[in-house]
């Protein structure tokens, strides 16, 4: 992988005679396959958004181990974080509009991927961490929070994991 500079992308805009900058560099375009783009983009808004709805109302319930276990609360605060990375770039590609400029594809269409496999595997192991709570300590008098939990957890894991799978799958070309 090349490392751009921080702001590599200004080098693509030019001035023009009356002041105003205009990008002169690259853009990238969505190739239909079997899909139009808004179709794909709403697929992954309702994968990313549905992990982040999981992800979120998994905090809001007060299951064993969340509130007080490192191996829970670490990879549940990872994901919460990764999520949002991913609703970033999501946004970044729905914005970018078609043909999308190529610093932009950088910044989102190939960090995308990267970014919900992260939210899966943080997702995954909160789940783990969350089943190794509740057979270390039992599940209290909050077994069915915890199994709430951990249906959340899976659930936000398969979401991000098949997020990753679709944007994986879409063709772009310069």
């Amino acid at each position: 992988m090349i490392r751009r500079k921080r702001r590599a992308y200004l080098d693509h805009f030019t001035k023009n005679a009356a002041g105003e900058y205009i990008y002169e560099g690259d853009h990238y375009t969505y190739q239909d396959t079997g899909k139009s783009r808004k179709r794909a983009l709403t697929e992954l808004w309702l994968l990313v958004g549905g992990a982040a709805a999981a992800i979120l109302a998994g905090g809001c319930i007060p299951a064993p181990g969340v509130g007080n276990c490192p191996y829970v609360l670490v990879p549940y605060v990872a994901a919460i974080i990764a999520v949002f990375s991913c609703i970033w770039s999501l946004g970044q590609i729905t914005a970018g509009g078609d043909p999308m400029r190529e610093y932009v594809y950088h910044d989102s269409v190939e960090k995308l991927p990267g970014r919900a496999l992260v939210t899966a595997i943080c997702a995954a192991l909160a789940l783990a961490g969350e089943i190794l709570y509740l057979c270390l300590n039992g599940g209290e008098d909050q077994l069915a929070f915890g199994v709430l939990f951990l249906v959340l957890m899976a659930g936000s894991a398969f979401a991000a994991f098949w997020a990753r799978r679709t944007i994986s799958r879409l063709n772009w070309s310069k």
